[in-house]
């Protein structure tokens, strides 16, 4: 059964997102962008196979940009199941649409495809956010969390 309100909340540095919806799931995230010397690293803990290839391709400031992308899109994602990092970020990927540029888009993990997430990029250049909402918990089921 859903739940009658749901909240999330994320804070990076100096900039903070709190979201609120009558029903269904959710999940948040925001990161301030910023370089980072580990960054390489990251994208294997982070990155699909095909995320990674597109992340190659980047050069300079882009890298940054798309890394923190992918990672609030993601963690709203993991957020809103509510499995925490028992749930390798690495073995689902944002869908191709949102990684080209769109803002919004659906998704489905791969093992629980019942339910349909919408994701949205709230990002501006100084940081990522993103928002990840089941908007129909009452259809397509919503017992796989």
């Amino acid at each position: 059964m859903p739940e009658p309100i749901s909240f999330n909340v994320s804070h990076g540095r100096s900039h903070g997102l709190i979201a609120v919806a009558p029903r269904g799931r959710l999940g948040v995230d925001i990161e301030e962008r910023r370089a980072r010397d580990d960054l390489e690293d990251l994208t294997d803990a982070v990155l699909g196979p095909n995320e990674k290839r597109e992340f190659a391709l980047l050069r300079g400031n882009a890298r940054t940009h798309f890394f923190f992308r992918m990672w609030t899109l993601k963690e709203a994602l993991i957020k809103a199941l509510g499995l925490g990092f028992s749930l390798d970020p690495a073995e689902f990927e944002v869908p191709i649409a949102v990684r080209r540029g769109a803002t919004t888009g659906t998704f489905r993990f791969p093992d629980r495809p019942r339910v349909l997430w919408r994701v949205d990029d709230l990002g501006t250049d100084d940081f990522a956010a993103a928002l990840a909402l089941e908007p129909n918990p009452d259809r397509g089921g919503s017992s796989d969390g």
